[in-house]
């Protein structure tokens, strides 16, 4: 059975077998031997290729899709609202892919660029720093931003690669942390609907501080900094900066991560509302989404565990398939 489960993994089993080895996975405790399984699998082609993420079912799945891919291109734009055709998020559509805002305080004004759900930005700011902003997030600055300051706020997700500056720090305030650098390239998480924020830096170093002004740690190239909000603690791991900031590419990859946050993701991806039972929301997966329709997504996660994505009326319930 451990050769079946790699050949799937591999995306070698074929059709009919893979019917069977979704059956025998659903009996007992079948579930826990694979997970076991397909992460010593992960595991042994991660060191192999450390920097590359690999679907489950990758060749299976990847070969469909690039037939297709030409033929489905005009169709996802015209699509692009629908939850189960939005496909390839559109980058670079500057000021007409967000809501801006402009409104003051005091002395200052504010300018706030919004994106909506299942849509990607990009920006240039008047330094010369790019910015990527990720669905649902919010990016704000004010009037003196490139003259007396550098500083920006963020709720949601962004990539900056930020002009150099050595007289102006670039500063990005995300509430309880503050990230500083002078010209780096680096990632911002901090949705108000999750527990954690996080920084990931790619290139140069940032200064991480709280908020009121104290500096915690200093980050080197490929560390992540973890910050919980319910406790205040801050970790710093060593990790893949790809992993987490191939978002502004239309990538998304996830590594042993449970159904419940997985369905947080698909939501601001593809603008679509999810419940998950309690009974499969520690269900773990791996896998990365490029091209794939929110449809091919859900039959994805239904072949590899015993899943069934149902919908009713606008909401899309994962549940447990137990025959």
């Amino acid at each position: 059975m451990e050769k079946k489960i790699q050949h799937y993994l591999e995306g070698k089993l074929p059709e009919e077998e893979q019917e069977h080895l979704l059956a025998w996975i659903r009996k007992d405790n079948n579930q826990e031997r694979f997970d076991l399984i397909k992460k010593d699998w992960w595991k042994k082609h991660q060191a192999g290729q450390q920097k590359t993420i690999l679907n489950l079912g990758q060749s299976r799945l990847r070969n469909r899709l690039k037939e297709k891919q030409e033929l489905q291109k005009s169709k996802r734009y015209l699509a692009f609202y629908r939850y189960a055709s939005i496909a390839l998020l559109v980058l670079g559509l500057s000021g007409a892919a967000m809501v801006y805002r402009t409104y003051s305080n005091t002395e200052l004004q504010y300018t706030a660029f919004h994106t909506d759900p299942g849509q990607i930005s990009s920006m240039t700011l008047s330094d010369g720093t790019r910015v990527w902003i990720n669905s649902g997030t919010q990016l704000r600055y004010n009037n003196q931003y490139g003259v007396r300051n550098r500083d920006v706020q963020v709720v949601g997700e962004a990539y900056f690669e930020v002009a150099k500056d050595k007289k102006r720090p670039f500063i990005v305030d995300m509430g309880a942390l503050k990230v500083e650098v002078t010209g780096t390239q680096f990632g911002v998480s901090n949705y108000a609907d999750t527990e954690e924020m996080n920084v990931v830096l790619k290139e140069g170093s940032v200064n991480i501080r709280s908020a009121k002004n104290k500096l915690l740690t200093r980050l080197k190239p490929d560390e992540l900094a973890l910050f919980n909000k319910q406790d205040n603690t801050l970790e710093t791991l060593t990790v893949e900066p790809e992993s987490y900031i191939a978002w502004k590419d239309g990538i998304l990859h996830f590594f042993e991560l449970p159904l419940e946050q997985l369905a947080v993701k698909l939501e601001k991806r593809y603008n679509q509302q999810f419940e998950v039972d309690s009974a499969v929301k520690n269900f773990p997966y791996t896998f990365s989404i490029e091209g794939e329709s929110l449809s091919e997504v859900l039959h994805l996660i239904e072949r590899v565990s015993p899943v069934k994505a149902i919908q009713e009326e606008d909401v899309i319930k994962f549940k447990y398939m137990n025959h």
